[in-house]
């Protein structure tokens, strides 16, 4: 046990001091040929998370038992150390950031306390995810699902279920946006894709994202009745269980929420008198936690009495 433990502690003082430069760049040559042979094969593949560098490690010649130490380099410095993995020989690790990856293996060999220690090729990991970034209603009967760019993808397959069980396929889309169409509305519809790849299909779907179809509303009165008040009507969007107002001082300023209510009129007071005030109407519906939002309407205008 102590000769195990021995062993560790100086092939990870190794390990520390040993610049990247200096380790083998070609899989299959052993840093030190009184241990174990290390051969290491490595790939990237592509998830739901994003591009995934994974690699297994095999070890030959020595008494057997091995354990296994792995270090992930990113641009040639230490990103990602990491402890003893037991006899797991094989390991796959989502990058958080794209660069150019390199695993530095440690094998030591519990039986003769010996180890040694090897190096991955270099890979280059793109590191972007396959995910859905929008969906936002078109109409009352249409939803726009948009989703990320991903290095290498040929075309991507969308798929489309009201309960995030049952799922039909939709089409296949080159592009990063697709409109759904014939929907009904104020229904929940949940999306998720996968994408083809140099004529492999990667079915690491993405996380389900929903979206709700919604109409369009638009202000249709605004008027200041009397002092410090604004009385603010607009039209009822199908599919929307509620309303959102906002207001801003400038037309292209920035829009603050004011209220939520399930009505198309409200009259707000204490405002102002003599100061010009810009309002917009946005529906949603809520369904269950789920918040889906529609569109803006146009700014209508008010000088307050």
């Amino acid at each position: 046990m102590k000769r195990t433990l021995a062993a560790m502690l100086t092939a990870l003082m190794l390990l520390a001091i040993l610049p990247l430069s200096s380790l083998p760049a070609q899989a299959g040559q052993a840093a030190q040929p009184s241990g174990p042979n290390i051969y290491i094969g490595c790939s990237v593949s592509s998830a739901y998370v994003g591009e995934t560098f994974s690699w297994f490690a095999e070890a030959t010649g020595g008494s057997g038992d091995y354990g296994y130490h792995f270090h992930v380099f990113r641009n040639g410095e230490v990103f990602d150390p990491e402890g003893t993995r037991g006899q797991l020989d094989y390991r796959y690790y989502t990058p958080p950031l794209p660069g150019k990856y390199q695993v530095v293996v440690l094998v030591f060999d519990n039986v003769s306390g010996l180890s040694a220690i090897n190096a991955s090729p270099v890979i280059n990991v793109a590191a972007t995810p396959n995910k859905i970034t929008r969906v936002e209603p078109v109409s009352a009967t249409s939803l726009k699902i948009t989703w990320n760019k991903v290095p290498g993808a040929e075309d991507f397959w969308l798929y489309r279920s009201t309960n995030k069980i049952n799922w039909d396929f939709l089409d296949s889309v080159a592009g990063t946006s697709y409109t759904d169409t014939g929907l009904k509305a104020g229904t929940r519809y949940f999306y998720k894709i996968c994408y083809n790849k140099m004529g492999v299909l990667y079915t690491w779907y993405s996380p389900a994202v929903a979206g709700v179809p919604m109409g369009k509303t638009r202000i249709t009165s605004i008027s200041s009745p009397s002092k410090g008040r604004v009385r603010l009507v607009w039209a009822k969007a199908a599919g929307a269980s509620g309303y959102q107002v906002l207001v801003a001082t400038s037309a292209r300023g920035s829009y603050r929420p004011v209220r939520l209510l399930t009505g198309n009129s409200i009259t707000l007071t204490g405002l102002k008198s003599g100061s010009a005030l810009y309002y917009k109407v946005r529906p949603y519906r809520k369904i269950y936690t789920t918040t889906c939002w529609g569109q803006y309407s146009a700014f209508r205008s008010v000088r307050v009495k």
